[in-house]
């Protein structure tokens, strides 16, 4: 990711828990230290152009820890759960970073960015539509969504779900597990794509 896009990153990410801590702003419903992280999960796991490199995961993760510890103070300062919040907060800045090394892992080598970018629109855009439309189609009926543990491989559901006013307290400790199953999975792909890609390349014709 270049400087610009870093930069805009951060400052989108600083936005509301300085504004919160500052001037006592009440913007955000729940978690500050979500909002800190929002503007990563969605643009530094998303598939790019080659010129990557795993270690590169290590700029937007290591950026996205001011933000979010400013957040998480706020929260704090709000009466949050220490516990709970160090859980959500931790598992989604792990999943954010094996997600990113999955990106940057998979513009080595062209293979590998064609299945990271399929696994990465199953994932993500799709299980979100899929969740949507899971929430709608028993809303119709009258009967309460349901909430598979399992869609929080997607790492932009598992931030709504503790990000969300009174998320925390609902957290499960099964989601935890499913979101960091999700970006391991990336990651693995991702790398084991490349190294099959070397080798051929290595092979020759």
């Amino acid at each position: 990711m270049g400087p610009g896009r870093l930069g805009a990153l951060y400052l989108a990410a600083l936005a509301v828990p300085l504004l919160e801590g500052l001037f006592g702003l009440e913007l955000a419903l729940g978690p500050c230290a979500a909002l800190a992280l929002l503007p990563w999960l969605l643009l530094a796991p998303a598939p790019r152009g080659a010129g990557g490199a795993p270690r590169g995961a290590l700029v937007p993760a290591l950026m996205a820890l001011p933000p979010l510890a400013l957040g998480a103070g706020v929260d704090l300062a709000r009466g949050s759960a220490g516990g709970a919040l160090a859980l959500a907060a931790g598992t989604t800045w792990l999943a954010l970073l094996l997600w990113t090394a999955a990106a940057e892992q998979a513009t080595r080598a062209r293979p590998a960015g064609v299945r990271y970018a399929a696994l990465w629109f199953v994932l993500v855009p799709l299980a979100l539509a899929l969740r949507v439309a899971l929430s709608w189609v028993p809303a119709r009926g009258g009967a309460e969504p349901g909430r598979p543990a399992w869609l929080a491989l997607d790492p932009l559901l598992f931030l709504h779900r503790w990000g969300r006013s009174g998320g925390l307290a609902e957290l499960r400790p099964a989601e935890c597990a499913w979101v960091l199953l999700g970006a391991a999975l990336a990651f693995f792909v991702a790398r084991a794509s490349t190294e099959r890609g070397a080798s051929l390349a290595e092979a020759g014709p």
